[in-house]
């Protein structure tokens, strides 16, 4: 059995403070394939990496990520760590890893793709929302960056595994989208992740940090699996780090 890649979801969050240089130099100590993370825009357009539209979870401070520019962003703190601008993780992860990027609900799509272009790492980056309009808006902008859905399993229907997934492909080609991340729950069968696989969609799977739901994945057959906690990961599928991940398990860009 092929491993699943390996990616750190928002850094390696069960060691570090999520979504920070800290957490995402942890990740790559751990020999990571990927990392996922999650992308808000500034009040000036400066993409952040930063989970919530709203501060208060995190840095304590009140009211939305999109109020304030990056110059007021830039003191305030997650755990101690400041809140990294894309710019800044895509120079660490340049030429290291695959990087899933989550652009949040109601950001815009093109600062987030110039970001990208200026640090000239769209070959190693895969463009994901679970909103279907921001990716296609991210095929106009930038149609040879890959992108894939996250889309949380649920709603599919109550039909068979195989018929499911069928459904799913349907959207997935529409969107010209190359794979999609799943919530893991909603994952029953290797049937479905057999039948995406099948019609040329990778799987990956979110956000998983239970032993046993790693090995049930990995024998399903999933490409990628997304973990807080990634040495855990690692220790459960017994495989070291590859030295290239050579692409493998990642969506490709479509027109």
């Amino acid at each position: 059995m092929t491993r699943p890649l390996f990616i750190a979801h928002r850094g390696a969050s069960a060691e570090a403070p999520e979504n920070t240089l800290a957490a995402f130099r942890r990740a790559l100590a751990l020999g990571v394939d990927g990392i996922e993370l999650d992308v808000q825009v500034s009040h000036d357009g400066v993409p952040v990496v930063f989970h919530d539209a709203t501060l208060v979870r995190l840095t304590g401070r009140r009211g939305r990520l999109a109020q304030f520019t990056a110059r007021e962003l830039r003191p305030m703190r997650v755990g101690g760590e400041p809140i990294p601008t894309l710019a800044a993780v895509l120079a660490l992860t340049r030429d290291r890893v695959i990087v899933q990027m989550e652009i949040k609900r109601d950001v815009p799509v093109a600062p987030v793709v110039q970001s990208i272009r200026q640090a000239r790492a769209a070959d190693r980056v895969v463009l994901a929302s679970l909103v279907p309009a921001q990716l296609a808006a991210a095929r106009v902008m930038a149609p040879r960056i890959p992108r894939m859905l996250i889309h949380p399993g649920a709603g599919l229907g109550q039909a068979t595994p195989e018929a499911r997934a069928c459904a799913l492909a349907g959207v997935l080609a529409n969107l010209g989208a190359g794979g999609v991340s799943l919530d893991f729950r909603g994952i029953r069968s290797a049937v479905f992740i057999g039948t995406l696989k099948r019609r040329g969609f990778c799987v990956w799977c979110w956000t998983v940090n239970d032993s046993r739901a790693m090995l049930r994945l990995a024998a399903w057959g999933a490409e990628a699996i997304l973990s807080d906690d990634p040495a855990l990961l690692r220790s459960t599928l017994l495989a070291p780090p590859p030295a290239n991940p050579a692409g493998r398990g990642v969506p490709k860009s479509t027109t």
